[in-house]
């Protein structure tokens, strides 16, 4: 029993440290009636709440892709431990006490969360906007 009630804490402790909230859930593109602009519109939610999006090097990672050079980041999104969430949900950051420049990018889900005792569901995402 030991060793999950050290999990608990673990997990108690990285929920202390997300600093972004985000609304993850499948959207659809619609239009503003007011005034005509394009809108993104939640059509299922999956979650709600706070989060953390991490990238897991600040730094751009070079890489060959069809005889061009292409350069890429690996984000992921941290959710509570049991969050299910599926492949293919958008992640929309609404706020962020810890980088406002996050506040109204979009992400998808790009696979699966990792499994095993951890602190968080970790997701690995891919930038949208």
């Amino acid at each position: 029993m030991k060793h999950l009630e050290v999990l608990g804490r673990g997990r108690e402790r990285t929920q202390e440290r997300f600093t972004e909230t985000v609304t993850v859930g499948r959207f659809r593109d619609t239009t503003n009636p007011a005034t005509g602009d394009p809108v993104r519109t939640l059509i299922e939610e999956f979650y709600t709440g706070p989060a953390q999006i991490k990238y897991t090097s600040l730094a751009v990672s070079p890489r060959d892709g069809a005889s061009q050079p292409v350069q890429e980041q690996a984000p992921l999104v941290k959710l509570p431990s049991g969050t299910a969430v599926p492949e293919g949900a958008e992640v929309h950051v609404t706020a962020s006490t810890a980088d406002a420049d996050l506040v109204g990018r979009r992400y998808t889900i790009a696979g699966r969360s990792q499994a095993g005792q951890t602190t968080s569901a970790r997701y690995p995402l891919k930038e949208l906007s």
